[in-house]
């Protein structure tokens, strides 16, 4: 079986309930952020500004979600520095599944957050001392005890 990039972005739009093909773009912008050597919350803006063009980050008062049963933080500028945060930790080594929880419970745009937080995981992957099946294994394992 052969991992594509195109293959990635299907399978998590259907995780999203999006069942399309991934259009160039999306295809693209995630291409080129796993591409990255470092991440910023400007590199994770310009991801989710193709996956969800009318969403943003929630840096200002008011841009509060809700998803499910979770509730975010409430939106203000904090939002910047906490995702910042988070992406220093991914680039030290955290564990991915790790960074993976913080990132959806911060839930830091308005929309495109499990898109950009899965392509977040597997830019830390990538970046993996073992492979990927490895990892995620003891991961797996680290997270269950």
């Amino acid at each position: 079986m052969t991992f594509s990039i195109e293959d990635f972005v299907r399978e998590s739009n259907r995780i999203e309930g999006i069942h399309r093909d991934p259009t160039k773009a999306e295809v693209e912008a995630t291409y080129d952020f796993l591409s990255l050597t470092i991440v910023s919350v400007k590199d994770l803006c310009a991801l989710v500004k193709v996956y969800a063009p009318a969403h943003r980050l929630r840096n200002q008062y008011g841009l509060d979600v809700r998803v499910g049963n979770h509730i975010a933080p409430r939106g203000c500028p904090e939002i910047e520095h906490s995702l910042d945060a988070i992406l220093q930790r991914a680039m030290k080594g955290e564990k991915p599944w790790r960074i993976h929880v913080d990132y959806e419970i911060l839930h830091p745009f308005t929309d495109g957050n499990g898109r950009s937080g899965r392509a977040l995981w597997l830019w830390q992957m990538q970046k993996a001392p073992i492979g990927f099946l490895h990892q995620f294994y003891y991961q797996t394992l680290s997270a269950a005890r």
